[in-house]
């Protein structure tokens, strides 16, 4: 398979992963979520790394699942739960994780960061959850983790209207730990990862756990609901249509 990530490492404990798929837009593919979970497994084991750095390119960081993804999500032939695990991959990732949002993150790549331990995102690029519109509902834990991390009434209307929000219309809703102009997204998330990285590991460690706790509590809950909840949507007449229709839109 292609590879649609780059790993580098800057001897100082920081390691960046960036997602690099042009061609389908960055997009959940079947490729780019086993190297994702492949990845992982292997930094996971390193005790070098002190801190995972999550980019995409310019303009997109995760645009969520492909179109074929998501129809073999309909069909049933691709099970939901292999992305509700790559979810609990991240959260449970033994060091920092932080996601540098330089381009959109929409549906799945919104969650991708929810599942981020601090994140940093654009002040001109988008950000939403846009299952409904498409027929479903959330997937891959977005449907708890997005009001643990904006409160309810924030997490109902981007879950309902589907809207897609610049970043600074999100500054103030907590969703991100910082909104900055695009071309200074990366810089400051490096920023944050340099000051994790003089910390001893085992403190980064200990802290990790603990503070991913709560999401990992709340991800069990997702991945008993969620895609029963799917099941539901894909099984209504027409709901093949409208994917195709609203895909892209």
């Amino acid at each position: 398979m292609p590879d649609v990530l780059q790993v580098t490492a800057d001897g100082s404990g920081i390691v960046r992963v960036a997602i690099c798929d042009p061609e389908r837009e960055n997009r959940l593919s079947y490729d780019l979520v086993d190297q994702l979970m492949a990845t992982l497994d292997k930094l996971a084991g390193d005790e070098s790394v002190k801190v995972l750095l999550v980019t995409g390119t310019r303009e997109i960081w995760c645009a969520g699942g492909t179109l074929q993804m998501l129809k073999e999500m309909a069909s049933g032939v691709y099970d939901e739960r292999r992305l509700l695990a790559l979810s609990d991959r991240l959260l449970s990732f033994p060091v920092p994780v932080i996601g540098a949002l330089e381009g959109h993150a929409v549906g799945g790549g919104l969650a991708l960061a929810l599942c981020c331990d601090l994140t940093v995102a654009a002040e001109n690029r988008r950000y939403a959850v846009n299952s409904a519109s498409m027929g479903f509902t959330p997937a891959m834990g977005l449907s708890v983790l997005l009001p643990a991390a904006v409160g309810h009434h924030v997490a109902a209307e981007m879950i309902f209207t589907g809207k897609y929000y610049k970043g600074r219309e999100l500054a103030d809703r907590r969703l991100f730990n910082a909104v900055v102009p695009a071309d200074e997204v990366l810089a400051h998330a490096t920023d944050l990862a340099e000051q994790i990285a003089e910390k001893p590991r085992y403190v980064l460690e200990l802290l990790k756990e603990t503070l991913a706790l709560p999401k990992r509590h709340l991800l069990q809950d997702a991945i008993a609901r969620e895609p029963l909840m799917n099941r539901v949507c894909f099984a209504q007449p027409g709901s093949d249509a409208l994917l195709d229709q609203t895909y892209l839109n």
